[in-house]
């Protein structure tokens, strides 16, 4: 048995996709995951089980399309992944609110790291790592022209976090582990469905 994150893209950010993190978490338990929760309204589900990640990718952005009328791109990664990923981090020094990861549901396509050359700012340092893509955004995020249009300069759909995110998931998780080892059948969902390279 695998513990995965399902990262939603672009998910209740103003008033279109919304989806409710608590029906969310049912759906998980309804597709037959085990120990299924969610963190943060941004869209990121927490499950465990036996099937592989690109299982897990279809059958939730499945349910999901199902529920809404509308497709919801989902990335997959293991809470080992993860855990690497923040050990790989090549922006150690910047805040964990600026800098980000993007999960990529396949290879960045050719020519991307010109075109994030291009659209980057001084201020935005950038390194491709296969399905993944960070960036520390030195002057913040909610301005810049780079994450506005990242899933386009890269050529593939792809789903942003925060360092600070992943490592609350990381965190998270490794403690649920510990407090009730073995128990993977807990249907609580501990947020209540709120939230919460260049060089």
């Amino acid at each position: 048995m695998t513990t995965y994150v399902a990262f939603l893209r672009g998910v209740n950010l103003g008033p279109t996709r919304k989806v409710s993190m608590p029906r969310l978490a049912e759906l998980g338990r309804e597709l037959g995951y085990d120990d299924v929760w969610t963190w943060a309204s941004s869209g990121n589900l927490v499950l465990t089980t036996g099937e592989d990640a690109a299982a897990v990718e279809r059958e939730v952005a499945g349910v999901l399309l199902r529920e809404h009328g509308a497709q919801v791109d989902v990335t997959v990664r293991s809470a080992a992944q993860l855990g690497a990923l923040l050990e790989q981090n090549p922006f150690r020094d910047g805040s964990p609110s600026r800098v980000t990861v993007a999960f990529l549901v396949g290879p960045a396509r050719d020519g991307a790291v010109a075109r994030l050359a291009e659209v980057a700012t001084p201020a935005e340092p950038f390194l491709v790592a296969g399905r993944e893509v960070w960036v520390h955004y030195g002057d913040g995020i909610a301005d810049s022209r780079l994450a506005a249009a990242f899933s386009r300069i890269v050529g593939v759909s792809a789903t942003t976090r925060t360092v600070g995110t992943v490592g609350t998931l990381v965190a998270k998780i490794a403690a649920r582990a510990e407090t009730s080892p073995g128990d993977s059948r807990r249907a609580k969902d501990p947020s209540g469905g709120h939230p919460s390279a260049r060089r």
